[in-house]
């Protein structure tokens, strides 16, 4: 047996929309049974279109609580004012309404939609209060029964659930349109006024009102959205229902006719500005999410340019770090093959600085690729010899072919005999990627390096830089993932062959920036083919460009003081490069840090200053500010500086140029490199 508590633990469970749907039903079904049991017309009738909502918006669990209600409700209408059959109808009508309204409209029931208003009222409302008034028009009732009777109960029904459904659905969930939030003052005042002009729209004169009335229902459609729509329909309904209750104690002369054009005024109010606002809503929404979105995506921006820098600062910090060991066995290896060395020590010396060279292009590789990615990888166009360049590039690797037994040929086919404008440095990084492959891969045979230069026009040409191999080559699969990043044609762990697979990356990316392309075709077991093509433009026949500096340019004269070379390092190894270089042919002076640099170059004089950047008490570049400064106040004259550093990234070249240095020579250095760029400093400053 239910106690006390189970039955107040029962009515707590009850849905608070079975509560506000159920009373509204209650409240226009006694009203209807007791102001309007006259022959009246036909008004706007939102009883079942209540029940339907809470039927909608209440839990299944409820729904047998409601159906108990209104069948208690019924009977004491029926009590009071008779029985009728057709009372009973608003109870399957509601249950219809809410059932063909799940079935045909979406989960959220937002009836701001167009789209979802026009679905409910073409596939719930129509058919549900036809069948209704199909069957008030069969069943009995104290009014005599006409077609014009189940008309007018079809119109006032459908009418009263088209508007009463959405406005008491919209009400109930106001969270979903919080663009439109303002003070509840603003609102009320705004109901206000709108209450008066209703009122006015029902009065002596309201043939004229609706020019006051739909102007003000619009703006507080737009202004509230579609909360605010729904007020003035729920305002307008109940006004018309009014109407009609006061119309059976004080009939008024044509009646039909007034409630019949209330009726559809109401109508085409609630029709417009509900989906106005629903669509104003909407636009807000986007707008919204567009805001939201647009901050996610800065935020996303921010983030990715935080993690950019950082990655930056690393590669330039591990770039110098390892730039810094790399110098001492490369320059140290270099400056040892310069000295009188029995033949296994120089063809190990040989291997030491081969194993060096390829570490460092490694680096390089990598250094290039992370830039290409960053976007800080730059094209720089400049006009080349083509033969020069290329076959640069080429010859370098003739005598690795030659010691692997390897025959090795370069052809050159140039139909313009003059310069061409492009990336050389990239063109030749490519072309010694491609014939660097080639050579590894290649045991037995020949590698085969065609050049051709083929004129287009007047003004362009188009290069093509064929690497032909007899090495193992490589399957269509490989082909796909070739150009890819670490892969290569043996992925096995114990492959013949090594490297990390960046080359190829790296020239594919090259050439995308340089709008060039590169193909491959192999056979296994036969060999493959690079093809490298582009378009440069072509340049007319110039005077010879003016001959490179060599080591040979600053070599002291008989009888000549050797040049007075000041270094600024604080890495030990580092400093004993340089003197393994230099100690024998200049007056070398070594310093630890920038403090020291600038201190030494105050009170002597020297032909050259060699400035490492990242140094203790005082780093590079603020040295190289404070000797151009002191130069200016005591007007000195210029002393070349070259920054000799392991920071190798572009804008830290362009840091130190910025900060005063006439040339920048990257770590690891040789002698020839030394040379070559102190040659150059030296003949820029005598001219």
């Amino acid at each position: 047996m239910l106690t006390i508590s189970d039955w107040k633990a029962r009515l707590r469970s009850i849905d608070t929309a079975m509560w506000i749907g159920m009373a509204v039903y209650t409240l226009l079904l006694v009203g209807r049974r007791t102001f309007l049991n006259v022959n009246s017309v036909a008004a706007i009738w939102p009883a079942a279109g209540a029940m339907a909502v809470a039927f909608l918006l209440a839990r299944r669990s409820s729904w047998k609580w409601m159906l108990l209600i209104a069948l208690m409700e019924n009977v004491i209408a029926n009590s009071l004012a008779g029985f009728s059959a057709r009372t009973l109808l608003s109870v399957p009508e509601a249950m219809m309404l809410a059932y063909m309204t799940r079935r045909f409209c979406p989960p959220s029931l937002n009836f701001a939609e167009p789209r979802t208003l026009v679905r409910f009222l073409v596939f719930a409302v129509i058919p549900t209060c036809a069948l209704s008034a199909l069957a008030m028009y069969v069943l009995p009732g104290q009014l005599p029964t006409s077609v014009g009777a189940a008309v007018s109960w079809f119109v006032g029904h459908a009418l009263g659930a088209a508007i009463a459904i959405p406005t008491m659905v919209t009400l109930m969930r106001p969270r979903r349109f919080a663009s439109f939030r303002h003070p509840v003052w603003e609102l009320g005042l705004s109901s206000l006024i709108m209450a008066a002009y209703v009122a006015l729209l029902f009065g002596e004169h309201s043939k004229l009102m609706p020019l006051l009335v739909f102007p003000m229902a619009m703006f507080i459609a737009f202004r509230y959205g579609p909360v605010g729509a729904s007020v003035v329909s729920v305002m307008m309904m109940t006004m018309a229902l009014t109407r009609i209750y006061t119309n059976a104690f004080w009939p008024r002369i044509n009646a039909f006719e007034e409630v019949e054009w209330v009726q559809l005024f109401v109508g085409m109010v609630f029709l417009t500005s509900l989906p106005a606002a629903g669509a104003l809503a909407s636009l807000r929404r986007t707008r919204r999410m567009l805001a939201r979105r647009t901050e996610t995506a800065r935020l996303a921006r921010r983030r990715a340019d935080a993690a950019a820098h950082a990655k930056s600062e690393f590669l330039a910090n591990m770039s110098h770090e390892i730039r810094t060991p790399l110098n001492g066995v490369i320059g140290l290896a270099d400056a040892l093959s310069r000295t009188p060395l029995a033949k296994e020590q120089q063809e190990m010396l040989g291997m030491i600085l081969g194993s060096g060279r390829v570490l460092n292009g490694l680096l390089s590789d990598a250094l290039d690729l992370s830039r290409a990615d960053s976007g800080a990888l730059k094209i720089t166009p400049e006009p080349f010899d083509v033969r020069e360049a290329i076959g640069g590039a080429s010859y370098l690797f003739e005598s690795i072919a030659t010691e692997n037994g390897v025959g090795f040929n370069v052809d050159f086919d140039l139909a313009h005999a003059g310069p061409v404008l492009g990336d050389a440095l990239r063109i030749r990084q490519i072309v010694s990627n491609l014939i660097s492959n080639a050579v590894k891969f290649t045991t037995a045979g020949k590698v085969e390096v065609d050049v051709r230069l083929t004129r287009l026009t007047e003004m362009a040409g188009e290069l093509s830089v064929t690497v032909t191999d007899t090495g193992p080559g490589f399957d269509d699969a490989v082909k796909a993932r070739l150009f890819n990043r670490f892969e290569q044609g043996d992925g096995r762990v114990a492959r013949q062959f090594g490297g990390t697979g960046l080359g190829l990356a790296i020239s594919r990316r090259l050439a995308d920036m340089m709008d060039a392309v590169i193909d491959c075709e192999a056979t296994p077991g036969v060999g493959a083919c690079f093809t490298l093509r582009m378009t440069l433009p072509l340049l007319d026949c110039a005077s010879p460009a003016p001959p490179q500096p060599t080591a040979f340019d600053i070599a002291p004269a008989p009888g000549e003081d050797r040049l007075k070379v000041l270094l600024a390092e604080d890495h030990p190894v580092n400093q004993r490069v340089v003197q393994a270089i230099l100690g024998d042919s200049f007056d070398l002076t070594i310093v630890s840090d920038g403090q020291a640099a600038v201190d030494s170059f105050s009170v002597q004089s020297f032909d050259v200053i060699l400035m490492d950047s990242q140094m203790p008490v005082m780093d590079g570049l603020s040295a190289i500010r404070e000797i151009r400064l002191h130069e200016l106040a005591y007007g000195l004259a210029r002393t070349p500086i070259i920054s000799l550093t392991a920071d190798a990234l572009p804008q830290q070249v362009q840091a130190s140029l910025a900060a005063g240095a006439d040339r920048h020579l990257a770590k690891p250095i040789t002698a020839s490199s030394l040379l070559l760029v102190l040659a150059g400093a030296l003949r820029r400053e005598a001219a």
